[in-house]
This record gives C-alpha cells, sequence and structure tokens, in this order.
C-alpha cells in the first residue's frame, strides 16, 4: 500500500466523493418527490393514470440504468434536446429513481385502512390535507427501510454518470488509477468514502426507527 500516493490524491478524491454526494442528494429529492406524485395519482386518480404510471415504472425497472444515461445523452440530442453532463446524469437518475419510489409509497399508502381517509373526507377535511396530516404520516413508517435501501441503491448508481465524464468520485478514481497504475490504493479509498456516504443513509434509517419507536412508547 502506498501511503504517500494515497495521501496526494486524498484532496481530488474528497472533493470528487462531494460531487457524488451532491449528484445523490439531487437524484433523491427529486425522485422521491416524483415518486409521491406518481404513487398519489395511481392510487387516487383513474383507470388511465393508473395506467400510465404502471407503464412508465414497467418502461424504467425493465432497462439498464446505463441504456437510459446513453438515451438522454446522446440520443436525445437529436430531437433537437441537448444537456450538459451533470444535469443529465442528474436527472436520469432521479428519473430511474421515482420509478422505484413510487412503487415503495403506493405499497405504503396501501397500508393505511381506506376507512380512515373516508372518515376525514366526510367530515369535509379536504384530500390534500387529508393526505398530508393522514396517510402519508402513517405510511412513513412502512415506506422507510425500503425507501433508504432503495436511496442507497442511488449513491451507488451515481458511479454510472461517470461514462459521460461527470466528474464524480468514480470518474476520478479511474482517472487517478490510469495515470499511476495504483489501482489497489485508489479503488480502496472510493470504496471507503462510498461506504461512508451510504453509512450516513443508514444511520439516518437507525435515529427515525429509534425515535419513531420512541414516540409509540411514549403514547402508551
Amino acid at each position: 500500500m502506498n501511503w504517500a500516493l494515497v495521501w496526494n490524491y486524498l484532496p481530488y478524491l474528497l472533493h470528487a466523493a462531494g460531487m457524488t454526494l451532491l449528484i445523490s442528494a439531487m437524484a433523491i429529492a427529486g425522485g422521491t418527490v416524483l415518486g409521491l406524485v406518481l404513487a398519489l395519482a395511481r392510487s387516487e386518480l383513474g383507470r388511465w393514470a393508473g395506467f400510465t404510471v404502471a407503464a412508465y415504472t414497467w418502461l424504467v425497472r425493465g432497462t439498464p440504468l446505463l441504456l437510459q444515461i446513453f438515451v438522454v445523452y446522446y440520443w436525445l440530442p437529436g430531437l433537437g434536446i441537448r444537456l450538459a453532463a451533470f444535469p443529465a446524469g442528474v436527472m436520469v437518475l432521479a428519473l430511474n429513481a421515482t420509478a422505484y419510489y413510487a412503487d415503495i409509497f403506493r405499497s405504503a399508502l396501501q397500508t393505511v385502512p381506506p376507512g380512515q381517509i373516508e372518515a376525514a373526507l366526510a367530515v369535509g377535511l379536504p384530500w390534500l390535507p387529508t393526505m398530508r396530516r393522514i396517510v402519508i404520516p402513517q405510511a412513513f413508517v412502512p415506506a422507510l427501510p425500503p425507501y433508504i435501501g432503495q436511496s442507497i441503491t442511488v449513491v451507488k448508481n451515481t458511479s454510472l454518470v461517470s461514462v459521460i465524464s461527470v466528474q464524480e468520485l468514480m470518474f476520478t478514481s479511474e482517472s487517478i488509477y490510469s495515470s499511476t497504475y495504483r489501482v489497489v490504493e485508489t479503488i480502496g479509498v472510493a470504496g471507503v468514502l462510498y461506504l461512508g456516504i451510504t453509512s450516513i443513509l443508514q444511520v439516518f434509517q437507525i435515529w427515525m426507527e429509534h425515535r419513531i419507536h420512541a414516540s409509540k412508547t411514549r403514547v402508551r
């Protein structure tokens, strides 16, 4: 292990890890919002809305993420839609995550007894406050573990945007070991940094589960 090389290139890898964290945060935020919208549309709107959402999730989940990146970055310019590498990568990751989040949220929403929704609407509470105050808080608990699991997948999937030259952690690692021929040191540090980022999400899950358990205990 060449520790001098690791020390010399560590600032570049840390900067790239920050870029990976930024891409992940933007993709997770966008996918969460869109996924919740699609889940509510599929659950609450008509048959055609449900069919459209189901078709979208089928298409996204049934094709490789790498193919989706190539379609957006290389195929869309032929239609006159040109995106720089960074926004293209974030957009594809967010849209890909949306399909998975939508199914996670839809399954969680189905755990809420329909009678509670009907009772809230019957006493005059509008649909949106009903979702925000009654349905979504209850659906949050069953959705948390698969949501965090999918978010960790999003973090790891950021490595794929290196193929369109987004200078995130994997792209920077490849650049370093291509010039130094020190694969073990470079990939080893990159692996530790990826593990650090994903561990943030795992710690958040544990913290939230403890808070939920504590709140239920106080209620009892």
